[in-house]
């Protein structure tokens, strides 16, 4: 009887949790992944890779946050239409496997062009640019979407308790087995190595002139905490799913499969903080990222759209008798078009 009271209990915490933390995240998350895109979309930010690969990864957080925390919170309340149309609940999790993939090798593919771009050697750090970045990620996109989780159409359908779920336990293991490989296990494992080596790169390179070194340390910084915070998200969900593994098997009573549910939940809104609370993280740590941010609410807020790296003459006549005298500016605003 205490048993299944207690079960009762954790299957109660479990769908609490599923009922207030998704929305709070999912909110911020939206907030935070959109100033993202418009702080490393800025000119004085986006000619270097890593932004590239920083916007992307912010496209695949937003949508894996919507894919992944707005349809199980829906189904508190029966409007979850992936737990009733097979089709949808097929794509729902095809698409949330597939982003949340991404959005890890974005930040990996961030590390690999950090490495090289401080590198000594010459032909390494000609890897790092825009021109391959792009092609980077188009292929990673390609590859991921076509490759990896089609697997998924097979494996997942409603079944007869109306859950959107894998069919079978060798169904969910393939699946399991590539999200560890490509997302949550070996990725982490590699960034924290690449990571290492970019650190001794940085302090042995003299190579760039003192203004460039500035620049690229706050990227460096921005995306050694980004490397952090996916290890430490990554690592509760892949030792869940290790143990899942070895207990697979296992005839598991009613209490101690409430006490898995409740990890698994646990674990998953956790991993869900990389995708959500980058943009915060950012801005409590880096200056030169609140700088950009600051310039960003400018232009939001008071109408003007401000252009840098623009060399434009002006013309000051400084009296009747004098010639006129040409100034350069570099940084102009306008006001915006309505």
């Amino acid at each position: 009887m205490a048993t299944n009271t207690t079960s009762v209990y954790l299957d109660f915490i479990t769908r609490e949790l599923n009922r207030y933390i998704p929305l709070p995240a999912l909110i911020l998350g939206t907030i935070g992944n959109l100033l993202n895109i418009m702080v490393f979309s800025r000119s004085s930010v986006r000619k270097n890779p890593c932004s590239l690969y920083f916007i992307s990864g912010s496209i695949a957080n937003f949508l894996s946050l919507y894919i992944g925390l707005i349809t199980p919170f829906l189904a508190l309340y029966n409007l979850d239409f992936t737990q009733q149309i097979n089709i949808l609940c097929k794509i729902r999790f095809y698409l949330r496997f597939n982003t949340i993939t991404l959005s890890t090798w974005y930040i990996l593919f961030a590390s690999i062009d950090r490495f090289l771009s401080t590198s000594m050697n010459v032909r390494y750090r000609s890897w790092s640019s825009i021109h391959i970045a792009k092609r980077i990620i188009t292929l990673a996109s390609i590859i991921c979407f076509i490759f990896l989780y089609t697997q998924v159409f097979y494996c997942y359908s409603i079944n007869q308790k109306n859950v959107c779920t894998y069919s079978t336990n060798l169904c969910k293991l393939s699946v399991d087995i590539v999200l560890l490989i490509c997302n949550s296990g070996i990725p982490p494992i590699l960034m924290i190595l690449i990571s290492i080596l970019t650190i001794k790169n940085v302090k042995h390179s003299n190579q760039i002139n003192s203004h460039q070194r500035r620049r690229d340390r706050q990227i460096t910084r921005i995306l050694f905490i980004q490397v952090i915070i996916l290890v430490l998200c990554a690592t509760p969900i892949t030792a869940q799913k290790l143990y899942s593994y070895a207990t697979m098997f296992i005839i598991k009573d009613q209490l101690r499969t409430s006490i898995d549910n409740l990890i698994s939940q646990i674990t998953t809104e956790i991993s869900y903080i990389n995708n959500s609370a980058t943009f915060y993280i950012y801005s409590l740590t880096s200056k030169k990222f609140r700088t950009e941010v600051r310039r960003v609410f400018s232009s939001l807020f008071t109408g003007q759209i401000c252009k840098t790296n623009t060399v434009q003459p002006i013309p000051i006549k400084m009296n009747s008798n004098a010639n006129r005298i040409t100034v350069y500016n570099d940084y102009q605003c306008k006001p915006l078009r309505t």
